[in-house]
Formats: C-alpha cells, structure tokens, sequence
C-alpha cells in the first residue's frame, strides 16, 4: 500500500480544539474511503510567514 502525507492549514484565528475537531473529520473522511492513518502529529497553532 502506498502512503501519503497531508498538512492542514487552518485559519489563524480558530482554536486548538476547532483545530482538532477538523482533523477529526478528515481522519473519519479517510477511514470511511478504506484509508488508514499511521501517524498524526499536531504542531501547534503557528503563524504563517506569507499570507495565503
């Protein structure tokens, strides 16, 4: 099986826990396709360099 790797990028001004709700709902996305996660990593709330 082949693995991929994703980033998400959220709005600045949301909260820890919106943060995780939504990777919550990408994680179940992917399972409910037949996917598997292996790994997740949070890394904080971070200000980008460049707007988007």
């Amino acid at each position: 099986m082949r693995l991929y790797e994703s980033v998400l990028i959220a709005r600045q001004d949301i909260t820890a826990a919106q943060v995780e709700t939504m990777a919550d709902e990408f994680a179940e996305i992917i399972t409910s396709a037949g996917g598997s996660i292996k790994k997740r990593e949070y890394w904080g709330l971070r200000a980008l360099a460049y707007r988007i």
